[in-house]
């Protein structure tokens, strides 16, 4: 072996393989993705604690795709008397951060393939399991 077929086989070991095309996420053109980008807002912050902030809760509420679409609350502000967790209880925020969760895992919602790869794995997992089983029955 010379030091060009041990060059060669480097190269072949460091060039990773491409992924198969059922594992890919889809690719979107550049247009597709500009408008994804664009779709929706995914929360919003310092909602005042007044009058005005929960009219326009409320306003929110009422016009929101509640098919596709549900809404959170979560309480900010001052944290001296109301402990260190992540979130304020909504009666004793100062101001609230709301987020619009979907609630269709379609091809859209970024956890689509998350939750897909998880589940496969899952099944993968108890397969890979029921198999060990059995070989040490044997």
């Amino acid at each position: 072996m010379n030091n060009k077929d041990v060059i060669k086989a480097i190269r072949l070991c460091g060039t990773p393989m491409k992924p198969s095309k059922f594992w890919r996420k889809p690719k979107l053109s550049e247009a597709e993705r500009k408008a994804k980008a664009d779709a929706c807002i995914h929360f919003m912050t310092d909602i005042p604690n007044s009058q005005e902030g929960w009219d326009f809760i409320n306003l929110m509420k009422k016009y929101l795709h509640k098919g596709r679409y549900s809404i959170r609350l979560k309480g900010r502000g001052s944290r001296k008397l109301h402990g260190n967790q992540s979130y304020i209880p909504l009666p004793y925020a100062e101001r609230y951060s709301m987020y619009i969760d979907q609630k269709i895992k379609d091809i859209n919602n970024p956890q689509f393939f998350f939750e897909r790869d998880w589940k496969r794995d899952c099944a993968l997992r108890q397969i890979r399991d029921e198999i060990n089983v059995l070989l040490k029955e044997k």
